[in-house]
Order: C-alpha cells, then structure tokens, then sequence
C-alpha cells in the first residue's frame, strides 16, 4: 500500500530498510533546468534547512503533493523514507521506493557515488546541491538532474529530494552535438540557412525565389568559412544566401527549377573568379528543410572541386592532342602507303618489263644458237634443211630465225656473167 502523505514520519520509523539495487549501464542521454528555489520562499531557517518544526502534518503534505514532479524524503542511512505521487511517473507503486537506497537509481557506480556523496554534505553541511545523472526506474532509464534540500520535521533531519526528468532535453543536446560534430568532420562546406519567415511550397515561384535568396546563414563548418576566404563561420553569421553563393544569371534558373521540383535534393557546380583573378568551381548541394508544407531553412553543401575540373581540363586537352596526332599521323601514314602503292606499281611494271626482255634475250638467245650449229645446205642452190626437213631459201630460214630482212642486189660478179654486154 501507498505511503500516505500525514504519517509519513510515523512509518518512516517502521519502514524496514532493504539492500540498495543493482547499478546498471550509464544511458547517454541529455539535460535541462528547471526553477526550484522558487518552490521554497519562507520558513527557511538560518542554516539552509526547510523547518518544518512548526508545521503540521497537512501543511507538510500539501507541499509534498503540491510539486508537480517526483519528491522523495531520504533518511540519513540514505534510504527512501516517502515519495510524492508525482514519483508514480517513474513507478507504478510508490510503496517500491521505500527502504531503497537513493544511490541505487543511478545507473553508473561513478553518478552512485556522487549520489551518495552529495547527500553526506547536505546533510553535514545543511547547503542545497544539484547534480545530474541516468537512473533507472521500471527498466525505463532516464537522465534526471537531482535537487537536494535540507528539512526538519520534529526532531528528524531529513533531504528532501526532488527529481526534474530532462531526457528529452538531455537528447536534443546530443543530437545537435552529434550534427554539429558531423557538420565540422564533413570533407566538404556546409551553411545552414534560415529563411526571414517560412514560405509555402505551393507559394509563386517568385515569391519563393525572393525568400530563399534572403535566406540567412545562421552556421555552418569551418571548411565552409575557408571556401569563402574565411578562418571562421561567425565571420559569415547573418550573410544573405545571394551573397554567399552565384544567384543572378543562368544560375537563378538553376534556382527557379529547384523551387518548381518542390525543394527536392538539387546539385550544381558553379564557377566563380576570386579578387585575386583565380578561377574556382565549386559542386553545389541544396537540401530544403520542409516542415508541415512550409520551407523554414535549407543546407547549402559546397565542395571545391577546382582540382578535378582542372584535371578533367589536362584530361580532355591530352586527348584533343592525341586525337590531332593521331589524325596527322593517319594522314602521313595514308600518304606513304599511297606512295608505296604507286612504288611497287612502278616496280611491277619495271618487274613485267624485265621478265618481258629476258623472254626476248632467250628466245634470241635460243636462236642465235640454232643458226650458229650445223645446218645442211644443198651444195647446188644452197637452201637450207629445217628441223622438219624441209628445204627453205636461206634467205626464209635466217630471216625466221634471226628477225634479218634481206635487201636484193646483184654483185659485180654475178652481173658480169649474168649481163655479159653490159660493161659492169
């Protein structure tokens, strides 16, 4: 059964004290602040303690219920003597507190030993302290900061002891530490920007358009301070997203077609020329934060990639003078080849030539020796037998053979005894 509220101290005086509970795994969540001194403006006696001597039993507990969050009484052995019913948040039953050990909720054996150690010096010292820790209760592990209060009730010195649960604050704390340290280990830039006010998505292309170039940055990591010639992002706090990124030109269009996509995830590259002449590219990343409809901020992510553009550059000249030299060189190799066609023609044809003399040598050759071995002539009028055994006219004979033409005349000889009157 419940404690009830008017005699606490009564079973307090009964309450067998049990073992302190296991200490767990520390849960790693986060922190908060809440008021508390404002709950104890009077009756506070000189040395820090909450007196409640005067006061009677409904008085004390009426103040007890009255705090709207979990309050606990600890007993010098440092052992739960009564819990509010606002304590029903961490457990179902408020008699479950009584007799356990404060330190035992912590789930760390360091957050334990603060626990206990703090409670020894408010109760020698009489001075309120605060701390935080991860307690457990009902296997629901929570971060709660931990206020501690001296009170006297009667003659009994007791710590009053009230619990904030600041989880959900605890958390929130992590997760921007976690995307802050993200954002800073990030290879590349990135700003957060926020709008002046949040616009539809369903808004006027213009009307968007002005909003997002207005956008300010509100943070980002230092890889995005250096793209912007900067050692540190506070330095760009405040700058309007037109002035931190090329907006005017061809790229608003680039911007005009994001905005008409519904602020889907959009990259870019862009082009820019610093005041020293140098020429810089830059991939753009826009990620939109869109909540319930309206866009309230974007991320802008830039990455310099000068290096690999310039490296695309020398890739793409060394290719343009390989496909020139290779065209030359196909040329001068189509012009020799042409050469060397009309070369081996030339050299056929001398070749046919050649072969063509030589075949005439031979036969020559061939019939020179045919007439300069014997030949049978008729001793009477010297025609000549053939190699079929014909008789020819000498004449015939050497002119097929030797390809002589004969001329006819009549030597003075035969013209003499041929024409004996004519004084030859």
């Amino acid at each position: 059964m419940p404690i009830s509220q008017s005699n606490v101290i009564e079973q307090a005086a009964q309450v067998m004290i049990p073992d302190g509970r296991q200490v767990a795994e520390l849960l790693n969540v986060t922190a908060g602040n809440s008021e508390f001194d404002q709950l104890f403006t009077s009756d506070v006696t000189s040395s820090g303690s909450f007196d409640l001597r005067q006061a009677g039993n409904d008085y004390f507990s009426r103040l007890l219920e009255a705090l709207p969050i979990p309050a606990m009484l600890v007993h010098p052995s440092q052992r739960i003597l009564f819990a509010n019913k606002a304590s029903l948040l961490l457990e179902n039953d408020l008699s479950f507190f009584v007799g356990i050990a404060f330190s035992s909720f912590f789930t760390s054996p360091d957050e334990g030993e603060t626990a206990r150690h703090s409670l020894d010096k408010v109760f020698e010292d009489r001075k309120t302290r605060s701390f935080e820790g991860s307690m457990e209760f009902s296997g629901k592990r929570l971060w709660c900061r931990a206020h501690l209060r001296s009170v006297r009730f009667r003659k009994e010195r007791l710590v009053l002891a009230i619990l904030q649960d600041l989880t959900a604050e605890k958390l929130e704390t992590i997760i921007n530490a976690k995307y802050h340290q993200l954002v800073q280990v990030f290879p590349g830039g990135i700003g957060e920007f926020v709008l002046e006010a949040p616009v539809s998505v369903d808004a006027p292309v213009e009307q968007a358009l002005h909003a997002v170039s207005r956008a300010g940055l509100i943070g980002g990591n230092l890889e995005f301070a250096k793209i912007h010639g900067l050692e540190s992002v506070h330095s760009l706090i405040g700058s309007r997203l037109d002035e931190l990124l090329p907006f005017g030109g061809t790229y608003e269009l680039l911007y005009r077609k994001w905005v008409s996509q519904g602020f889907s995830v959009w990259s870019f590259e862009t082009r820019t020329t610093r005041t020293d002449g140098t020429i810089r590219y830059f991939d753009n990343t826009l990620v939109a934060d869109v909540r319930d409809g309206f866009l309230e901020g974007l991320w802008a992510i830039q990455q310099d990639i000068t290096s690999r553009k310039e490296s695309e550059e020398e890739l793409r000249a060394s290719r343009n003078k390989l496909r020139k030299d290779v065209q030359e060189r196909t040329a001068e190799l189509v012009k020799a080849n042409e050469l060397l066609r009309i070369e081996i023609a030339e050299r056929e044809w001398k070749e046919q030539e050649l072969e063509n003399l030589v075949n005439e040598l031979q036969t020559a050759l061939t019939e020179v020796k045919t007439l300069s071995g014997l030949l049978p002539i008729c001793a009477s009028c010297k025609k000549i037998r053939d190699d079929q055994g014909y008789w020819q006219q000498i004449e015939s004979y050497i002119r097929d053979r030797a390809g002589v033409e004969f001329s006819h005349g009549i030597c003075p000889d035969c013209a003499r005894i041929l024409y004996p009157g004519i004084g030859l």
